[in-house]
């Protein structure tokens, strides 16, 4: 599999991506799934998966997380800094969420309807001081194990109908609920009906695939 970045980077991205989720819930005081929903809204979930070394290696885990507050109208904490905490469920779910962004290579948007917060943090007593590889063959099986296919969960996200969704693409609604369905293999889907679902879910084609 081709990466999004280059290795060199994956530290300091699961650095970055750990601190902004400790800040958001310990000193925001956010829930950490608002924070999840918020750094996909704003679009910088995008651009830390791309690659965009600004996210990943160019400012403070602090300093995202504040980014992504204020791009989604949220007034950051008056406290820019942390009381240390030898890492923290909230880091560590942060730390590996972008590890296993980096290594599935689909998008945060797509990971993150399928494996929720809370699910990371029932998982951080028996993974957290286990190698990365485990966790990530972990993720790995309950995105499979997810009811529904890609296409559905990123529908509704969108809070689309499969008809909405159809008419949005030109696609056939028939064709929608067969991929839905598991009856047509999305996999080996046309190129152009791939492309089309995924200009109107704001995703890549990747993502639609199972």
């Amino acid at each position: 599999m081709i990466r999004a970045y280059d290795e060199i980077y994956l530290d300091d991205a699961k650095e970055s991506l750990g601190s902004a989720l400790e800040y958001a819930v310990l000193v925001a005081k956010l829930e950490g799934q608002r924070f999840f929903d918020l750094f996909i809204a704003c679009g910088l979930a995008d651009e830390f998966g791309r690659g965009n070394v600004k996210y990943l290696c160019g400012m403070s885990g602090i300093e995202l997380c504040r980014e992504v507050l204020s791009k989604c109208g949220i007034e950051p904490p008056v406290k820019t800094e942390m009381e240390h905490i030898d890492y923290p469920a909230e880091y560590w779910i942060g730390w590996i969420l972008a590890q296993y962004q980096w290594y599935n290579g689909k998008t945060f948007s797509a990971i993150c309807k399928r494996i929720g917060y809370l699910d990371l943090y029932n998982l951080y007593g028996i993974l957290h001081e286990a190698d990365p590889g485990k966790s990530m063959d972990v993720l790995g099986k309950i995105m499979k194990a997810s009811k529904g296919t890609n296409l559905a969960a990123l529908r509704k996200y969108r809070r689309l109908s499969q008809s909405q969704l159809a008419q949005a693409s030109g696609i056939s609604i028939r064709s929608i609920q067969l991929y839905e369905q598991k009856k047509s293999d999305i996999n080996h889907a046309q190129y152009n009906h791939l492309n089309a679902m995924a200009k109107v879910l704001g995703c890549r084609i990747g993502d639609l695939l199972e």
